[in-house]
């Protein structure tokens, strides 16, 4: 009898710790869930924010770009610091600082406040991201890791596609302000069920002796700002301005300091000699250039959806929702094509498809319907699902085991620096083309001169507004044209990129037929 009432209450602990650990997955999930919808939500947003706030294209590119900079030079060192002062404690912290931030986005008066706002969620997410996997990894049995990895993956990638969607519906329904304003209500939720289902961990269990490179994420942070800035003056400024190139300049030379610094920290932001193992640094340059082209294309398709097209942010969003669920769908499918195909074919098949998408979206015109559009971004959105997981697929196959950690969140760490530069940089060749365009169709308008920088803005409506149709009409002309030139001219580099990538990368990642029955002998003969 008392044998029997040992294991009945074995199985009852066993119970209590699996409603336990689902519980703490339920809260962490949606933890991470608004993290990436809040990467993703922001683009439908703009036009709303710049008709309240009357900013340009470079403060709106700053509230998008606060939030990656912040989040991707602080993931790394959260990790090590989660380690020494607990994981859980950190977290709780990031969830704050997140909640902060939205509130303050929600509540902003202005476009200044509104940044700072989004630089706070930005610190927030780098902490909660970062940590989140890493808790629930701790709590599971080892069996059950994979699994939970595929789901978390899963949870990640539908905050990713669902923003737009999600974003869309909140501006349509209730303004731009609940997109942030909805995580504070839901964060409210979260927090108490992290502290009561999501076991403390302390310094003393954790790997307390590891130290944080904090020089290097913060020369990191200080590149990426001063080069984004730079670039982001191409609105208002040419590229031979010094206000243009002198950030720039510094910004380079910040990144020679951190070369520098990194040679000779203890504890560099990655390991550095194993980024030089063929492909890595070719499937690198691949990932920036895709990570650009998402960030920098969906930013810009938006203003030119809501302000040019007149579509609605819930319509703009179901728009963009297209391209998001083909990478959905096609990254799952990448990795074994690239078995039978090898890197370099199935990395040109998804730059070649990213390219057909852009030069699609390059076509578009002001009588260009909604569902022409989600056509040529599910296109797009298929490409970059067939071509970045291979891609990384193929950077990861090359890399030692025991390195596959860190630059694995190296990895992410050049996603985020290719979203923030795309952005920068597909703005900055909108902005350049919009102006000429404008130039050379304006000379019936009367005040041409002092309308250039809401024209470069796309500001459309506002135009309208205060000058009449004909001229929001010309002006709506010019921003479409530099718009799609820049997707046009994206669209070709891209294509350039596929070509290259097939004698670059090779025949890497296949797996042949005897490679597999070789694989399989040892075990059927064991």
């Amino acid at each position: 009898m008392h044998h029997d009432a040992g294991v009945s209450l074995s199985d009852s602990g066993k119970k209590h710790v699996r409603s336990a650990s689902t519980v703490a997955m339920f809260a962490l999930a949606v933890g991470e869930f608004l993290v990436g919808l809040d990467l993703s939500v922001m683009t439908v947003a703009l036009p709303s924010i710049q008709a309240d706030f009357n900013v340009g294209m470079m403060a709106l590119q700053w509230a998008v770009i606060a939030y990656m900079v912040a989040g991707a030079a602080l993931a790394v060192p959260f990790g090590a610091v989660g380690d020494r002062i607990g994981r859980r404690r950190l977290y709780l912290i990031g969830t704050a600082i997140f909640v902060v931030g939205s509130a303050l986005s929600a509540l902003a008066p202005g476009i200044g406040v509104l940044i700072l706002g989004r630089a706070l969620q930005g610190i927030g997410s780098g902490a909660m991201g970062t940590l989140a996997l890493a808790m629930l990894v701790a709590m599971v049995p080892r069996e059950r890791i994979p699994r939970l990895i595929g789901l978390w993956t899963a949870i990640t990638s539908g905050a990713s596609a669902l923003g737009p969607l999600i974003g869309g519906g909140l501006v349509s329904a209730f303004g731009w302000r609940w997109v942030f304003g909805i995580n504070v209500i839901l964060m409210a939720l979260v927090i108490p069920l992290v502290v009561k289902e999501v076991p403390g961990d302390t310094p003393e269990n954790a790997k307390s002796t590891q130290r944080v490179d904090l020089i290097g994420a913060a020369l990191l942070t200080i590149a990426m700002i001063f080069i984004a800035g730079g670039l982001s003056f191409l609105e208002n400024y040419r590229y031979t301005d010094p206000i243009v190139w002198g950030p720039i300049l510094l910004g380079l030379l910040v990144v020679a300091a951190l070369a520098i610094e990194q040679r000779r920290s203890h504890n560099p932001l990655t390991e550095w000699s194993a980024l030089r193992v063929a492909p890595i640094p070719a499937t690198l340059v691949l990932l920036a250039l895709l990570g650009m082209v998402l960030a920098g294309a969906m930013l810009q398709l938006m203003m030119l959806l809501q302000n040019v097209l007149g579509l609605t942010p819930l319509i703009a969003g179901a728009v963009s929702f297209g391209a998001s669920l083909m990478l959905v769908i096609f990254s799952p499918i990448s990795p074994r094509v690239m078995a039978k195909l090898g890197l370099g074919l199935t990395s040109a098949i998804g730059l070649i498809l990213t390219a057909l998408g852009l030069f699609g979206l390059s076509l578009i015109d002001t009588t260009t319907g909604a569902l022409t559009v989600t056509g040529y971004t599910a296109v797009m959105g298929a490409g970059l699902g067939f071509g970045m997981p291979a891609v990384s697929a193929g950077a990861m196959g090359a890399i030692p085991r025991e390195s596959v950690g860190a630059i694995s969140g190296f990895l992410n760490l050049i996603g985020s620096v290719a979203a923030v530069l795309g952005i920068a940089v597909l703005g900055a060749i909108s902005a350049n083309q919009v102006l000429n365009a404008w130039d050379a169709t304006s000379a019936s308008v009367p005040n041409a001169a002092s309308l250039s920088d809401e024209v470069i803005s796309g500001a459309i409506p506002e135009i309208r507004a205060s000058n009449g149709d004909q001229t929001a009409d010309i002006a709506g002309q010019a921003y479409l044209i530099g718009v799609t030139d820049a997707l046009r001219i994206s669209a070709v580099g891209v294509t350039i990129a596929g070509v290259v990538s097939i004698p670059l990368l090779g025949s890497r990642g296949r797996v042949r037929r005897t490679q597999t029955v070789a694989q399989q002998a040892p075990t059927s003969g064991s």
